[in-house]
């Protein structure tokens, strides 16, 4: 839900309602052509020179046992409307640089935090997946998993304002993501890997029925072979991290303390 709720602002996007299971959202132009697929509306608006009415939509992220209405729509990872949101995210902003505004009239220090989006992908005849966010101070190493709630309410800016100045980092950005990285992997690492060991099993299960079925049938070799890479690679365990976005932020001496 924290996703949706920073991406539809991020967009311009204004947030009607949300809980923690839904959020209703007036999309704007720009948003409205991208996402609703109604380009025959728009053309249409378009040629008569007028302004359109751009949808309001509701958003469920659980499913609630009533039938959906109108502007109304189930979004999951993995979902093809999630996959959307992302290319349009990944396309408008893979890296952002921002920084707090701090009402001073003394010099304020800037402090650097690497922000990234990593996208985990549980892959096993089949696809999971999940999204997770993770922030490094780069001066310090701390590292936090909740850094966007802590900032949600923080004004920020594209450029740096009057009176301050930036800290130099200790870790650079490309270090700071490995660090990340690592750390995400070894959390991963920890986790219980049960439906790769069931995956393993059915991966199993059917190689023994293809070496039944073409057994003692020589002339057919590279058939076999050919269906048992296939297997292979549908039933073999894996997970895959990738970076959707992330950013420099930088906070205020004061705001680290205070996290």
């Amino acid at each position: 839900m924290s996703f949706l709720e920073q991406f539809f602002s991020a967009c311009n996007c204004r947030i009607i309602a949300r809980d923690d299971h839904s959020i209703k959202v007036e999309l704007t132009e720009e948003a409205d052509r991208a996402f609703m697929n109604r380009p025959f509306y728009w053309h249409y608006k378009d040629q008569l020179n007028e302004k359109g009415a751009p949808m309001t939509v509701t958003f469920y992220v659980k499913h609630t046992g009533q039938p959906l209405r109108a502007q109304e729509e189930y979004i999951s990872f993995g979902s093809p409307r999630f996959h959307q949101l992302l290319d349009y995210a990944k396309k408008k902003s893979s890296f952002v640089r921002l920084y707090e505004q701090c009402q001073s009239i003394q010099p304020v220090k800037m402090e650097p935090w690497l922000f990234v989006h990593f996208l985990v992908s549980y892959e096993a005849n089949g696809k999971k997946e999940r999204m997770e966010s993770i922030a490094i101070h780069l001066i310090s190493g701390k590292v936090h998993h909740d850094f966007l709630s802590k900032i949600s309410t923080i004004p920020f800016d594209q450029t740096i304002p009057s009176l301050h100045y930036v800290l130099s980092p200790f870790i650079t950005p490309v270090s700071g993501l490995k660090r990340l990285r690592k750390l995400l992997e070894n959390e991963l690492d920890q986790e219980d890997h049960e439906w790769a060991k069931e995956a393993k099993k059915k991966q199993e299960k059917e190689l023994s029925l293809l070496h039944a079925f073409y057994n003692g049938n020589e002339e057919d070799h590279e058939l076999y072979n050919k269906e048992k890479e296939a297997i292979m690679r549908r039933f073999e365990p894996v997970i895959h991290v990738s970076v959707l976005n992330g950013g420099l932020f930088y906070l205020s001496h004061e705001r680290y303390h205070s996290f």
